[in-house]
């Protein structure tokens, strides 16, 4: 211990011992105390020194070069525990990796000599964890590295390392930009932990939940964020450090989501830490989002008691953070479309954000969420112009944002850009461009929906909220339990005191029989012991053979049940892609459309449009619906009026719908042309049946007899031409809904009353009236 002393106290000594020669230092070290941490003091002083990028290399070098000749001058070989992971850190900071790892070779290669596996894996992970995360040029091999160590604990037991290790692992893969492998990585992590019960897999989701993000994969995102979430307040010892950032990026997902009742949740409790912690930053982005989510929940009154409780908390605030309240102002002003306020204030918001601008390419190297929350913050300037139709002005805030880097930005942020790209391009007229970004808009939002991941969601909010429910029924159990106790201890005090004089009466004769029946019972017990001993372990083997049956069944009935589900994604998947097949059929007849100048074709066109649209709506509901196989007549009749009377302008136009309508599920091959039919009687009657008072289209669709629909078109207008004959009509319209009846399999009848009537009966095939 005295010779480690010596060495340990030598670069602190170094200052005063300048120039004295070895053997006087060794003498005034004789009687040095054991600092263990003052071998790195000197060292890691000039190697790290504050004010300069990379310390001061060559002092450090100095040093480092003193304590390891001393050392070895004294024969204390702990210096691999010190000096040498010393150099190997200034090989680093030089840049030299090939010295370095020749370095931490040599100190792993010393103690597998030794057979000391866990300092060897340990000196790899101080290697691996020195190579800084910014070195781009160094991934491949600090990887390389990180799995050396980790490939140490798996052999040797180590689990714990082993999995912490596998956490560095996919940190790297992250930060490197693979998020495939960072998310491959961290879903093991997480497995291991839960094995290992370990308090950091709170942590573990964060991160996959960030890796997800960057990704653009938001509803995997949420799914993580829920499970950080829970993981954490399961944990019994929190750290409110990060149960803030929990709370708040959970909240922020919700938001994304437009879930805002339970994102202002999350918010809530994360300003609550983060005021316990004093912490200015998380502070105030939480207080920022709340805001936001009160806004988005129209609760205006509340946003504005909120801003005004919360602004002076912290009077010294960075431009970031005051651009955060800034913004948030302007977008309660937007919303209560107060443009007179909104237009006072927009010189202090580009005064702010002018220079937050300025700071965010900074920031994006250290944050990648900054470019996002520039974005996100600036965006109620451009929402201003955009509702008071300042398009000039929208469109100068828009080449200014679609000017900043993409590569750091996150798809919500890209949609937010595009979503403004097509309102401006649509102001002016250029609506090619307005197409193109319509479809990259949509692109973003079905990338975004993820039914299955939303189901598990779903899920695990049923869990938190079940779990929650279950800790407060246990906590009023747990009080209830104690107030009984107590009741029941001062009736046994009572009890005890009246009993115990009795108790002094009998205890001689209590006594004498205790002993003689003892000797009884214990007989009889050994007796009863062996029967009871066989009896259980038959009881053992039947319980055994129950469990295994029980198993049987339950895995039976799992593998029924994922045949189910598979068949029921299998067909929403298919009805989602002919939906979107539909769509972009639309979108390519209203761009020829755009193109024709012959009125005839462009009405051809938009009746075919309305034609495929009507299929599209049948598609649409089969996916957004449980059931995949029907649709409700009512429901979708409804959307597609909805659909033509827009389409047509009706409202302008005064015509007018009214509808009595059965709710009945109808099979997908009758809903087809059943809403052909629909399409053309309403389309002939809007454009040909009114002048310019307007009138009514009456809609009716009864099961008048079991398994019979009557569907009936009416409208009051100027009816049918005098000498009009449905036998002699060549129409495409009249032609289609003929053949279309005789698909449905029943008939088609069209009058005059004075108004045209369409009458069409055909029977429902697997009828089943729909649930109300």
């Amino acid at each position: 211990m005295k010779k480690l002393a010596i060495c340990i106290f030598l670069i602190s000594y170094a200052f005063i011992a300048g120039a004295q020669n070895l053997a006087g230092l060794l003498q005034k070290l004789q009687n040095t105390g054991n600092e263990t941490n003052r071998i790195n003091a000197l060292a890691r002083h000039y190697l790290y020194k504050r004010g300069q990028a990379h310390g001061n290399p060559d002092s450090a070098a100095y040093y480092i070069t003193k304590a390891e000749i001393l050392s070895n001058a004294i024969h204390n070989t702990a210096y691999l525990d010190s000096v040498v992971f010393i150099k190997g850190e200034l090989a680093i900071v030089r840049g030299d990796f090939t010295l370095a790892t020749q370095i931490f070779t040599e100190a792993a290669n010393h103690y597998q000599t030794l057979r000391q596996p866990l300092k060897e894996a340990n000196t790899w992970h101080y290697y691996a964890n020195r190579i800084p995360e910014s070195d781009k040029a160094q991934v491949d091999n600090k990887l390389k590295i990180h799995n050396k160590a980790y490939g140490i604990y798996l052999k040797n037991g180590f689990k714990l390392q082993a999995a912490d290790e596998q956490f560095r692992i996919a940190f790297t893969y992250q930060n490197a930009g693979q998020f495939d492998k960072a998310e491959k990585w961290f879903i093991a992590v997480i497995k291991q932990y839960q094995v290992l019960k370990s308090p950091e897999i709170a942590l573990v989701y964060y991160r996959l939940a960030d890796n997800y993000y960057r990704k653009g994969d938001m509803p995997k995102e949420l799914l993580a964020r829920i499970n950080c979430v829970n993981a954490y307040e399961a944990s019994p010892k929190r750290d409110l450090y990060w149960g803030q950032y929990y709370y708040i990026t959970l909240g922020v997902a919700y938001y994304n989501k437009r879930q805002f009742e339970q994102a202002l949740i999350y918010h809530q409790k994360g300003v609550e830490i983060a005021a316990k912690l004093n912490d200015q930053e998380m502070y105030n982005i939480g207080v920022h989002e709340i805001l936001t989510c009160y806004i988005n929940l129209k609760k205006y009154a509340a946003a504005l008691a909120y801003l005004k409780k919360t602004i002076q908390r912290y009077p010294k605030k960075t431009d970031v953070q005051e651009g955060m309240y800034v913004s948030a102002e302007l977008k309660l002003y937007n919303h209560m479309n107060n443009s007179r306020a909104a237009e006072k204030m927009i010189p202090k918001f580009k005064e702010v954000f002018q220079k937050v601008k300025k700071s965010v390419a900074g920031e994006t190297k250290a944050n990648y969420y900054a470019m996002d929350n520039f974005i996100a913050a600036y965006d109620p300037l451009p929402k201003h112009y955009l509702l008071t139709k300042q398009w000039a002005k929208l469109a100068d805030e828009l080449k200014m944002l679609e000017a900043l880097p993409a590569d750091k930005m996150s798809v919500l942020s890209k949609m937010t850009i595009y979503q403004h790209r097509f309102k401006v391009d649509s102001a002016n007229g250029d609506f090619l461009s307005a197409l193109r970004s319509f479809q990259r808009i949509k692109v973003i939002k079905d990338s975004l929906t993820n039914v299955a991941t939303s189901k598990q969601i779903s899920e695990l909010e049923t869990k938190y909220l079940s779990a929650q429910k279950d800790k407060k029924i246990q906590d009023l159990n747990n009080q209830s339990t104690i107030q009984k106790n107590n009741l029941d201890k001062v009736h046994q005090q009572r009890n005890i005191t009246l009993a115990g004089v009795l108790i002094g009466f009998v205890l001689a004769g209590i006594l004498y029989f205790a002993y003689r029946s003892k000797q009884r019972s214990n007989f009889k017990l050994k007796v009863k012991q062996e029967e009871i001993n066989i009896q259980n372990s038959s009881l053992f083997s039947l319980l055994n053979e129950k469990e295994k049956l029980l198993q049987d069944k339950d895995n039976l009935l799992g593998s029924q049940q994922d045949l189910l589900i598979e068949k029921e994604w299998l067909l929403r998947e298919v009805h989602h892609r002919v939906k979107n097949n539909l769509q972009i059929v639309m979108s390519l007849l209203y761009t020829q459309s755009a193109y024709l100048q012959n009125t005839d074709a462009r009405d051809a066109i938009r009746d075919s449009q309305n034609r495929v649209q009507a299929i599209s709506i049948i598609h649409q509901k089969l996916y957004s619906k449980s059931n995949v196989a029907t649709i409700v007549i009512a429901d979708y009749i409804t959307d597609l009026i909805r659909y033509l009377y827009t389409c047509y302008d009706c409202g302008n136009r005064k015509i007018r719908f009214k509808e009595n309508l059965d709710q009945v599920n109808l099979d997908i091959s009758q809903a087809v042309p059943m809403g052909l039919i629909l399409n053309e009687a309403i389309t002939n009657s809007i454009k040909y049946a009114f002048d310019k008072s307007g009138g009514e289209i009456l809609i009716n669709a009864k099961l008048s007899a079991p398994e019979t629909i009557e569907l009936l078109i009416r409208d009051n207008g100027k009816g049918l031409p005098s000498n009009f004959d449905l036998t002699e009509t060549s129409s495409l319209g009249m032609e289609m809904m003929k053949a279309l009846s005789k698909q449905l399999g029943g008939t088609f009848e069209i009058k005059n009353e004075p108004g045209v009537n369409v009458l069409v009966i055909f029977k429902v095939e697997n009828q089943v009236r729909a649930e109300a």
